[in-house]
């Protein structure tokens, strides 16, 4: 294989697993504190190496607070225009470990494939 076929296969993967560990991450995030969205963008940014798009983000959270996972409150700020700040929900903090269990269990069995 060469190396920008390589590269390319590396890439399409790591774009999938972000994909797939966004919502865990948007959860495990704000199970430490509540965030509004450019805060919260920045951190994932910073966690998953990689820049996160508004237009990816904001979609997501509010399908999230459709879904009863997240809520939020608006917050009128000194400076500059309210805030929207989002929070995990009961049920989200539920969902949350359950993903986490999971995670730990795909973990688990990725690391004895790699101990062999």
């Amino acid at each position: 294989m060469k190396s920008d076929d390589l590269n390319e296969q590396f890439e399409k993967w790591q774009l999938q697993l972000r994909k797939g560990v966004l919502i865990y991450m948007v959860l495990a995030l704000l199970n430490k504190q509540e965030m509004y969205g450019y805060v919260l963008i920045s951190a994932l940014s910073e966690k998953l190496g990689a820049d996160m798009a508004e237009g990816t983000i904001y979609p997501l959270l509010n399908r999230m607070v459709r879904s009863g996972i997240l809520t939020f409150d608006w917050r009128i700020m000194e400076s500059g225009p309210a805030r929207k700040y989002y929070q995990i929900s009961k049920t989200g903090r539920q969902l949350l470990k359950r993903m986490r269990d999971h995670w730990q269990d795909v973990s688990a069995g990725l690391q004895e494939l790699d101990d062999v």
